[in-house]
């Protein structure tokens, strides 16, 4: 629609300078000559834009570094392009095809007809050795079309501290301590050694099978059996840690007494409504490409979204020699142009919901270089759906 004259000239209007507009189906990019003063929009008519003065950036294109050189297709009697349930089918088919090959690989990003496949050895210090790989990959998978990086394009964070990737201003964190708790309230946990203490934000309150509740955290953010405080070391003890969900980095804290958790986000001017609950979790075939996401902190605020791709990660494990790989399930979201520099420390953990208010992950991390830069990473409510919990 973007592409009809009139339309067009009414984009190119919107800031002083504009050369040229593009859309990509998933991004607007506006092209330039001076970068208007800020703030800029997230969104012009319901699709997020992003504004360039560089005649070199592609803007947050899906991210790649290589193209095959086989003409290798891999079940090209099934068409998977674009279908919502289509990760674990895709995910197994790739899977086989580079065990087979001896190729290892770390990620499996699924985004509608693209499918990015992270190779984990470094291909481009040798321009034979990486003739020779990319002649040895797939171009297809079920008429999908396979783009390629190495992990080392991925600027993941060597370690998950709660104190995550960069450190927030003060002046701009809620640590204020709150009677009744919710998502996006400040957690920490206590002092360590050396001193320190981890802050991180809470998630959603959830039940089991057998109807007990706990309140989620991010893992990562707390040694085993830790006693969680809020907002701070120093402030109102609130529970202990008892369990992490094998490889999600979501773990549960049982409550103390009289300690009162709502799943009822705080009211924001973003998107103004009336208060609302967190209605269950949603599985990740249930969601759509591009669909608006939300999560809030006290590090960030409210911040808003899109899921872009879902994704199976392999788990690292030290051993070179485990037979078996385990993988789990993951979404990048897309949090808007300069995001980064509000997905600060402690903004893991937190819930990420959509506009019926179910619940579709839990932030993991989120880069502040690189190819994904202004994405988050989130682990997927599937795992929790599994694990017989449930949204209170």
């Amino acid at each position: 629609m973007f592409s009809e004259s009139h339309i067009l000239k009414l984009l190119i209007d919107l800031f002083p300078t504009t050369q040229a507009v593009e859309f990509d189906d998933r991004i607007l990019i506006f092209r330039v000559e001076v970068l208007p003063p800020k703030p800029w929009p997230k969104r012009i008519a319901g699709v997020p834009c992003y504004l360039t003065d560089n005649p070199n950036d592609k803007g947050p294109a899906i991210p790649f570094r290589y193209r095959t050189r086989s003409n290798i297709q891999i079940s090209q009697d099934l068409d998977l392009r674009n279908k919502n349930d289509s990760l674990n089918l895709i995910s197994d088919l790739v899977r086989q095809f580079f065990e087979q090959a001896r190729i290892p690989i770390t990620e499996i990003q699924v985004w509608g007809h693209i499918v990015v496949i992270v190779l984990e050895d470094r291909i481009d210090h040798d321009e034979n050795a990486m003739d020779k790989i990319l002649r040895s990959v797939p171009r297809s998978v079920a008429r999908c079309t396979f783009l390629y990086l190495s992990e080392h394009h991925m600027d993941r964070p060597r370690t998950l501290p709660a104190q995550r990737l960069q450190t927030a201003s003060p002046s701009r964190s809620d640590g204020s301590q709150y009677d009744i708790l919710r998502p996006g309230v400040m957690v920490s946990s206590g002092i360590n050694l050396k001193g320190e203490s981890m802050r991180s934000s809470s998630g959603v309150l959830v039940k089991n099978n057998l109807g007990q509740k706990f309140m989620t955290v991010a893992a990562h953010g707390f040694p085993a059996d830790a006693t969680v405080y809020h907002p701070h070391a120093g402030g109102r003890t609130i529970g202990r840690l008892i369990m992490e969900l094998t490889h999600t980095d979501v773990a549960l804290v049982n409550l103390e007494d009289g300690v009162e958790f709502v799943n009822e986000p705080f009211e924001n001017t973003l998107t103004p409504a009336t208060s609302f609950r967190l209605r269950d979790f949603i599985r990740i075939a249930e969601t759509q490409q591009h669909d608006l996401v939300y999560f809030d902190s006290p590090f960030s605020g409210l911040a808003e979204g899109e899921r872009m791709s879902r994704n199976t990660m392999r788990v690292p494990s030290d051993d070179p020699q485990e037979p078996q790989q385990i993988w789990f399930t993951t979404q990048w979201s897309y949090m808007g142009q300069d995001s980064a520099a509000d997905m600060v420390d402690g903004v893991c953990g937190s819930a990420i919901w959509n506009d019926d208010h179910r619940v579709l992950g839990f932030f993991r991390y989120a880069p502040v270089e690189g190819l994904y830069k202004d994405y988050c990473l989130s682990v997927a409510a599937d795992h929790l759906i599994d694990g017989g919990y449930s949204v209170v």
